[in-house]
């Protein structure tokens, strides 16, 4: 295999980059339909073949309106319900930053059937009203005081004809939101005011007859659109039909995954199969148009870096100075810019050098009076770097790296062997989480803080993770708002994932309300009473024809190693049945940590989660291998990210040497200049 990064077709892309790939978007969200049951329609599958279709999209939550809140301003603003939020909502949202931005953006929210003369503006105490077919829960902008309190904000909400008369007379706005009425998105029968179960395929027949009949009358998708040149417009819905329980209809219909494709003459028709939700678009947006953040669930989502060319690929491994004797485990971690490697010598003591990324130079080596031969981890803060090291018995030793210092050995606050173990940063690099299972299989966390230049961390008292059971390996990472700890499933190959929170933005207190109470509340800085398989969506009733998630676990034989770049969580692991490495990733922002144990849709519960939200909703990306890679039996694996690239570690035997390969994003030169 070639190295990808010297083709001169591709090119090394830093996140970022502020050319737009559209010059303006229009989102049009439908309600309530699995995705699988929307392409079974006709025209709906007709006009994905036009479009990019996002096969692995997810809604936030449910029911609707969170999803419609959660789109606009990056959180669930702890709203968990259809209800009116009272108050409401003093969140920023994008508005505020199209509003800011320089470059005189503009924004619109067309709502279908809206008629301003049923509810005008009345300064402090104005609430919107429904004026059916037209129902406030659909129109994102009516939850948030700074809008609906703000004269020239609220005449930015518009209905269907003001949308038309924007066309003809060339004023869509930069970002604009257009929402059907109750019966033209599919909720109600047309109408009436009768939510028929099953939703499909009636209702999906009657929201694929508007759409049809909305695009053609702006002759789109086409060359003869009216849509301004480089209009995105993005075809999506809130969210799953969660109330019925369908047939299983595509191996791509978990839990609350929706259909969504992108369309526009910006757009080369195509499918993207990575992990995205409604925080990814508003990511997207903020990318293209340069508008910064709102600093919660968007920061650091996944986003459609393929608009640009961009995609995820690994380069061909390369050689490292560790052979020799440096043949146990591995372990690597950022810091100060630099990847920090360390590897077990057959006598036990560690060996280090550091890979200076600017140069691709090695150090010479450092070798630490450490017995590494059951295992290492590494994590850094800003200030200090932690390494563990596990003697052959199971013991654990401690050692930290600073400028002012060095190396120096520090206590540690486990006493006894371990089975397994595993290091990540994250709360924006200030703190390390440390996870040990011990001889038992039982699971337990120590954080690290309070580290400052010259000043080692310290390790707070254990927390038990009751829900990680295991008998083998474990590993690490902080992706978007969370911690993900991944371990090897008791007595099986497969691969299991608990989530801890660490925003307090994606904590929501749930009244009772007619899909769920405070059973379904969720938690931050403590971690999910739940596990979840390591697995793409797919599902099946279970023994009380509960509809559960469910996939073939991915599985694995060996070690495991995760890094996170650009909002993509990367899994590395051996495979079953031969040596070469499997890679899967998990890219869903924003994901929330049950309180209560999780009975997928259990709102008869009194004592369990429904799952809104959680690992339960949220699916990883297909498997796939890397074929320049292997890990064999006694070999080793370690990932770390550093700067904008992910670097792999690997030996695939005892007596192999140390090869590195470089993930990046990388843009392909031809298939822009065809497009």
């Amino acid at each position: 295999m070639s190295n990808i990064f010297s083709n001169p077709n591709l090119k090394v892309i830093e996140s970022g980059e502020t050319e737009r790939a559209f010059d303006h978007v229009l989102i049009i969200m439908f309600e309530n339909q699995y995705r699988g049951y929307v392409m079974a329609n006709p025209y709906m599958r007709r006009l994905a073949k036009q479009g990019i279709q996002l096969q692995n999209f997810f809604g936030v939550m449910h029911p609707s309106q969170t999803n419609y809140i959660a789109s606009t301003a990056a959180e669930l603003c702890n709203v968990t319900s259809d209800d009116r939020p009272t108050p409401t909502l003093s969140q920023r949202t994008i508005v505020d930053l199209i509003e800011e931005a320089p470059g005189s953006l503009r924004w619109k929210g067309y709502m279908e059937s809206y008629v301003a003369e049923a509810a005008p503006w009345q300064p402090e105490d104005y609430v919107p009203q429904d004026a059916s077919p037209y129902l406030i829960k659909h129109n994102p902008y009516s939850s948030f005081t700074a809008i609906i309190q703000n004269q020239e904000r609220w005449k930015k909400i518009e209905n269907d004809a003001a949308f038309f008369a924007d066309i003809l007379n060339g004023e869509l706005p930069e970002y604009a939101w257009y929402t059907p009425n109750i019966w033209s998105d599919g909720h109600w029968v047309d109408g009436t005011q009768d939510d028929v179960q099953p939703r499909a395929p009636i209702l999906v027949d009657q929201l694929a007859k508007w759409l049809e009949g909305f695009f053609n009358r702006l002759r789109f998708p086409g060359p003869d659109s009216h849509l301004p040149p480089r209009t995105m417009v993005v075809v999506t819905f809130d969210e799953s039909d969660f109330e019925s329980e369908p047939d299983i209809v595509s191996s791509y219909d978990g839990p609350n995954q929706i259909y969504t494709v992108l369309l526009g003459d910006c757009i080369q028709p195509g499918y993207e199969e990575e992990g995205y939700n409604h925080y990814s678009l508003i990511r997207t947006i903020e990318k293209n148009f340069g508008l910064g953040s709102l600093g919660k669930n968007d920061a650091r989502a996944n986003w459609f870096q393929f608009l640009w060319d961009k995609h995820f690929e690994w380069g061909a491994p390369t050689e490292t100075p560790f052979t020799g004797d440096a043949d146990g485990p591995l372990c690597g971690a950022d810091f100060g810019g630099s990847l920090y490697v360390a590897s077990a010598a057959s006598d036990g003591t560690v060996r280090v050098r550091v890979r200076v990324t600017e140069r691709e130079s090695w150090s010479s080596e450092t070798t630490l009076q450490l017995d590494g031969t059951g295992g290492l981890a590494m994590a850094s803060t800003f200030f200090e770097l932690v390494l563990l090291a596990r003697s052959a018995t199971g013991e654990l030793q401690c050692m930290r790296y600073d400028l002012p210092n060095g190396w120096t050995s520090e206590a540690f606050p486990t006493d006894g062997a371990v089975q397994s173990f595993a290091l990540a940063s994250f709360a924006a690099e200030t703190k390390i989480m440390f996870t040990y299972a011990d001889q038992d299989g039982n699971v337990s966390s120590h954080i690290r803080s309070g580290s400052d230049y010259g000043v080692a961390g310290i390790w707070e008292d254990a927390v038990p993770v009751p829900a990680a059971q295991t008998d083998g390996g474990m590993t690490l990472c902080a992706q978007s708002e969370s911690l993900y700890l991944i371990v090897k499933a008791p007595g099986a190959q497969s691969m299991n994932v608990i989530s801890y929170n660490i925003a307090p933005f994606n904590v929501v207190t749930v009244p009772t309300n007619p899909y769920g109470g405070a059973q379904d509340n969720t938690t931050i800085n403590a971690w999910s009473p739940s596990a979840f398989p390591v697995a793409h969506f797919s599902s099946r009733p279970d023994s009380t024809r509960q509809l559960q998630p469910l996939a073939r676990p991915y599985e694995t034989t060996g070690p495991m190693a995760t890094a996170t770049l650009d909002g993509v969580m990367h899994l590395i692991h051996p495979g079953v049945g031969n040596p070469l490495l499997m890679t899967e990733t998990f890219s869903i922002a924003g994901v929330m940590t049950p309180s209560q144990p999780v009975s997928y849709k259990s709102s008869n519960s009194a004592t369990a989660s429904n799952g809104f939200g959680t690992l339960a909703e949220a699916g990883w990306s297909k498997q796939s291998p890397l074929f320049d890679a292997e890990c064999q039996s006694g070999g080793a694996i370690a990932m770390s990210r550093v700067g904008k690239e992910i670097v792999l570690l690997h030996r695939a035997s005892p007596t192999a040497p140390v090869l590195l390969q470089v993930g990046r994003y990388v843009r392909n030169e031809i298939r822009r200049t065809n497009v």
